[in-house]
């Protein structure tokens, strides 16, 4: 995309709007400058010629279009009705550039969440903000403010066009754009959002839009993106140097006191209490994943909290081999918690020993909600077929059975996924090789992969299991289960189960 110069420096130039007749064509011509093009309210059917040679496509209401520099274009409304087009302009770096653009970028149109309120503070920024030369004089701070803002914006709004350009192969996909939604929040979770703008532009009616956005999370917009902000929220007001109005503005909540009813409504404790709790805390022994979602960081000190594999899939050494040396373990643990049980009860006794056991249950909460909608897709896609769960590390294959007090409890209990029969009972089984795994007789697994991707994973499984019905979800862990990454395993595996709905969820 870089025509031999690098990556295209971009600058706003500003915005021009024009009026499209019902029915009616308007051309655009040819210019130096790069535009976006969008209609808010009326579809579109657009015809372009230049450095990308001659195209049309057809743009939805709400859509967003690239023109590239020296593209012309004629637009052509689709509607019975008058509409305002809008083409904001940029430039685009040195000359090439232009060219560098077209090549790397198709004309697909691509609908980006929370376009409008970038839209409206473009449209307040004019031009680009700078005098001529693209300089500021050093003593208007306030100007040199307004041109970089005005900028960022600029470039945020490539980013997410590149990226849904990208990922738009076909028809748009109302999952895909929730997906984008999902992915911008838990992104940026401190911006300010308008879930209901960002329904309706979504191109579909509302409803679907949020049936689609539950499919991804199992919960609602709203919830999602406190979910996400509340763990941020106890880190801050937790902390020794944040007010409460300073972690509620941090976290994207612009008012203190609605912060403070949101705190105390989720977590069942005021802010202040909360403080106060916290600042009194005795010392726990925990992972560092645990302690995040009470807001607390482990003590860097080496052998303190989270300083060990306390919590994690390192199970203590030598408690059996076989003649190859790989460790097992079969039979129940002492103590242990009901079956699906044990991930949940290590949160609640930590939020005991605290003295935040209301900060212990809402995350619970949120996660039994999680892991039910996880277990609906398992059970709607594979119903009873067994499955079998496998670590894969430097080191080789961890085949993690029902009797696992963390994995297998997860993920055969809470989650829903059928344990073949080798590993009933079983703990946990070391292997060095992926034939050994498909040995077992199951044609299907869960490979928790740590320390990078394995992208051959699947096709290496399918010639290992030699079986037509081979089938196999990949995630990736950081090679234990604390709360942390049980948040993350459960958000894998639901994206997984859903690449097939990516595909059939289309419309246009």
């Amino acid at each position: 995309m870089s025509d031999g110069l690098g990556p295209p420096g971009l600058r706003y130039l500003g915005e021009q709007r024009l009026t499209l007749g019902a029915r009616r064509t308007v051309a655009v011509p040819s210019d130096r400058c790069g535009r976006f093009l969008w209609c808010e309210s009326t579809s579109l059917l657009v015809v372009g010629e230049g450095p990308r040679g001659r195209w049309s496509c057809r743009v939805g209401p709400g859509e967003l279009l690239l023109l590239c520099p020296a593209e012309r274009a004629w637009v052509t409304s689709l509607s019975e009705r008058a509409s305002e087009l809008r083409l904001l302009h940029f430039e685009a770096g040195e000359e090439g550039h232009g060219r560098g653009l077209a090549r790397g970028i198709p004309p697909v149109p691509v609908r980006i969440p929370g376009f409008e309120p970038a839209l409206q503070a473009l449209a307040a920024a004019g031009g680009s903000g700078a005098p001529a030369g693209g300089r500021v004089p050093e003593p208007d701070t306030a100007a040199l403010i307004r041109f970089f803002r005005t900028q960022a914006h600029l470039y945020e709004l490539m980013a997410a066009y590149l990226g849904g350009a990208r990922r738009r192969p076909g028809p748009f996909s109302v999952l895909g754009y929730a997906e984008q939604v999902r992915s911008q929040m838990a992104a940026h979770s401190e911006r300010d959002y308008s879930i209901e703008l960002i329904a309706r532009s979504s191109g579909v009616s509302p409803h679907r839009f949020y049936q689609a956005f539950r499919l991804l999370t199992g919960l609602t917009p709203h919830k999602y993106l406190s979910a996400l902000r509340l763990p941020n929220a106890l880190r801050l007001v937790g902390g020794d140097s944040r007010s409460v109005a300073e972690g509620a503005n941090s976290v994207g909540y612009g008012d203190e006191f609605y912060f403070s009813r949101v705190f105390k409504r989720e977590l069942g404790i005021a802010p202040s209490a909360f403080v106060r709790q916290v600042r009194s805390r005795p010392r726990v022994e925990a992972a560092p994943g645990d302690l995040a979602i009470f807001g607390l960081a482990a003590p860097p000190e080496g052998g303190g909290p989270g300083g060990g594999s306390q919590g994690g899939f390192r199970g203590p050494a030598g408690e059996g081999e076989d003649a190859r040396g790989t460790a097992w373990s079969r039979g129940p643990l002492e103590g242990e918690d009901p079956p699906g049980a044990a991930w949940s009860r290590r949160v609640e006794r930590l939020g005991e020993a605290l003295g935040l056991e209301s900060v212990a249950a809402h995350w619970v909460s949120l996660m039994e909600r999680r892991l039910c909608h996880l277990k609906s897709l398992v059970r709607s896609a594979f119903a009873e077929a067994p499955f079998v769960v496998v670590g894969v590390d430097g080191a080789g294959y961890r085949v993690f059975g029902t009797r696992h007090p963390e994995v297998g409890d997860l993920l055969y209990g809470a989650a829903g996924f059928t344990p073949c029969e080798a590993v009933r009972g079983l703990r946990e089984l070391r292997v060095a090789a992926l034939a050994e795994v498909a040995a077992l007789g199951c044609p299907r697994a869960v490979f928790l992969v740590e320390g990078g991707d394995r992208p051959s994973l699947p096709a290496d499984w399918a010639e290992a299991v030699g079986h037509e019905g081979a089938r196999c979800l990949v995630a990736g862990w950081p090679g234990e289960v604390d709360a942390t990454a049980c948040e993350r395993l459960v958000e894998q595996l639901t994206l997984a189960l859903l690449e097939p709905e990516f595909a059939r969820d289309t419309w246009g």
